[in-house]
């Protein structure tokens, strides 16, 4: 069996050198040494995808800590939407935090964008349709990441707890509501 070289040895040696005398990582800092409410950490710059052309997106360097995100008044039942980032009436990236309040259906609707959605917590039914359906339902765990393609309509349902979702998309955006096909059964007024 041969012995290997000195030369082999020695570029061995050379390259673990290197690769150990570069910096050392510092650790993070702990959280409660971080600014406890959303703050821009540094002005938006442009940035441009490679490829992109004139395709150009501001985006602030900022951060949200969970207990500073509110959530807007509503009537009491109905899901609120805090906007975390851009204006989804605008042109451009945007992200937004929904709470949905137990036992609370939403409706089948459609979207005029596509959009990705993560669950933060609770587990969110999630259904695609025109009419609301329990058993075309999926249970979707926090963690679960999924798309509502643009004027695909889709339901949910936070049927064992609260749930909140963080969407992201490019808008603008838009909501509409999925008209009822059954047919109203309700006494007719004189």
């Amino acid at each position: 069996m041969k012995q290997p070289s000195f030369l082999v040895t020695g570029f061995v040696a050379v390259v673990l050198v290197l690769l150990c005398s570069g910096q050392q990582r510092r650790p993070a800092a702990p959280p409660q040494q971080r600014q406890a409410t959303p703050q821009q950490t540094a002005p938006a710059k442009p940035v441009a995808p490679p490829d992109a052309g004139s395709a150009v997106v501001e985006m602030p360097s900022l951060f949200w800590l969970p207990e500073d995100v509110k959530f807007p008044e509503m009537p009491p039942g109905s899901p609120r939407t805090t906007i975390l980032l851009g204006d989804p009436k605008a042109e451009g990236f945007y992200v937004t935090r929904t709470f949905i309040p137990k036992g609370k259906q939403v409706i089948p609707h459609t979207h005029s964008d596509s959009r990705t959605v993560v669950v933060l917590s609770g587990t969110c039914y999630y259904g695609l349709g025109e009419e609301f359906n329990e058993d075309r339902m999926v249970a979707l765990p926090p963690g679960s990441f999924f798309t509502e393609p643009a004027g695909v309509p889709h339901f949910t349902w936070a049927k064992e707890g609260d749930v909140i979702l963080q969407t992201t998309a490019v808008g603008p955006s838009g909501t509409q509501i999925v008209p009822d096909k059954k047919p109203n059964t309700s006494p007719k007024r004189p």
